[in-house]
């Protein structure tokens, strides 16, 4: 009896630790833009959190974008530009990216792209980062 409950409390913590690991590594959603062009680059400002992120993701609605690159401007000055040259669906996102460095609170990410300038519906570009 002793032993199965043991190994009932150990399955518990473990089971917990691990909960808690995933949901510290959730996406925080921290801005968004409108596209607003047919080739064009736009921007997303950073201005409700002051932490550090260890990757971003790119989150599209409305209509499809193709993407060029990104660049994520960080807190102390520095930049890091990052190629994706895909185009991304309406509910599609991108890749996960890593950033790399030691301060990587983000101030801003500009984002270079392709849409349709055809049609009257303008995509929205969401952005997340993961801590």
């Amino acid at each position: 009896m002793k032993n199965s409950t043991f190994c009932s409390m150990t399955i518990l913590l473990v089971t917990f630790f691990c909960i808690t690991t995933v949901s510290a590594q959730s996406w925080t959603e921290l801005g968004s833009a409108k596209v607003h062009g047919h080739t064009d680059h736009d921007e997303i400002w950073v201005t409700n959190s002051r932490r550090d992120f260890k990757a971003i993701k790119l989150f599209v609605k409305n209509e499809g974008i193709d993407f060029d690159r990104v660049v994520v401007h960080f807190g102390n000055g520095g930049q890091e530009v990052m190629n994706i040259k895909n185009f991304i669906h309406a509910g599609g996102e991108t890749r996960v990216m890593d950033l790399a460095g030691g301060d990587r609170v983000i101030k801003k990410v500009d984002f270079y792209y392709k849409s349709n300038a055809m049609t009257s519906t303008k995509a929205r570009v969401v952005l997340y980062g993961r801590r």
